[in-house]
């Protein structure tokens, strides 16, 4: 169960990965992994501070909606009404909506059907010290029964639907930065089909499912040992969306080159793959691929 573990974080049913999704089990356990005092979130203000010392103009909250692509190459994009010119368009969304919604002639990428799991999140405030390690991993007693209900059987016409009793993942991190004194702030993490009505996702937007699914996993945690419930200071609970890895656990995955001229690429669903280790190595490639200003 603890190797099994490692193909989830390649969005893959780990009776069903390649072997060489093991090569992530290797890495950590022979190199360790780091953590960034006060959180990721230090990334994203390093990474906005370099920006504005570039020039670069940041806009939040503004949905592009379409890529001009005439030609066979990109001429900008479009926010509602607006439209933004530019020379290169680089995307972060997930690929399969990409080729399908942003591009001015749809196009269908190979293997959407083996779409990767996602995650339900729980970001939880806690009152006093509760002793766990940084990260934390709580088996269920039936392995198999997570992921046959998370990726379902569609070919049987078996939907995937919410684990009722899934494996569930928690970080604590010693790091002051991220609580108050005699406080913890606890990351919490299960496995989880994708947002969507196909056979292969739920629809996590039904009213009312999120919040039971988020008290279903307090009470697996109280299950097994872990008492949390009744010192939370607040809960957040963010539901799945997209795929989280794009393709399910696959060597192969859609290039950081698009279809058109001047179009890249970078995420978890792309070229080299999930995590956020890859996603900024997929940031380094488009990087290099489009060359000096």
């Amino acid at each position: 169960m603890f190797v099994d573990r490692y193909a989830t974080y390649a969005g893959a049913d780990p009776r069903r990965a390649p072997a060489a999704l093991l090569a992530a089990a290797y890495a950590e356990l022979a190199h360790g992994g780091w953590y960034l005092p006060g959180g990721l979130a230090t990334l994203a203000d390093a990474l906005l501070s370099r920006c504005l010392d570039l020039g670069v103009v940041v806009r939040t909250g503004t949905a592009v909606t379409a890529v001009d692509a005439a030609g066979g190459r990109v001429h900008g994009v479009r926010a509602g009404a607006e439209r933004v010119p530019a020379d290169v368009v680089v995307t972060d969304v997930d690929a399969g909506d990409v080729y399908r919604d942003l591009l001015p002639t749809p196009r269908r990428l190979a293997r959407l059907a083996d779409r990767s799991l996602s995650g339900f999140v729980l970001l939880l405030g806690v009152r006093g010290e509760s002793g766990l390690h940084h990260h934390n991993v709580y088996f269920p007693d039936d392995y198999d029964a997570e992921f046959d209900a998370v990726f379902g059987d569609p070919g049987r016409g078996v939907r995937a639907r919410p684990a009722p009793d899934p494996t569930v993942y928690v970080t604590v991190a010693a790091d002051a930065l991220v609580r108050p004194p005699g406080h913890e702030a606890w990351f919490v993490l299960v496995n989880a089909a994708r947002q969507g009505t196909a056979p292969d996702a739920v629809d996590w937007r039904r009213p009312g499912l999120a919040d039971a699914y988020a008290d279903r996993i307090l009470d697996v945690l109280e299950r097994r040992g872990v008492r949390v419930r009744d010192r939370l200071v607040f809960r957040e609970v963010l539901p799945p969306g997209n795929p989280i890895y794009g393709t399910a656990g696959s060597l192969v995955r859609p290039a950081n080159r698009g279809p058109v001229r001047g179009m890249f690429l970078v995420g978890g669903s792309v070229h080299p793959g999930g995590g956020l280790p890859m996603v900024a190595l997929s940031a380094e490639i488009v990087a290099a691929e489009i060359g000096p200003a």
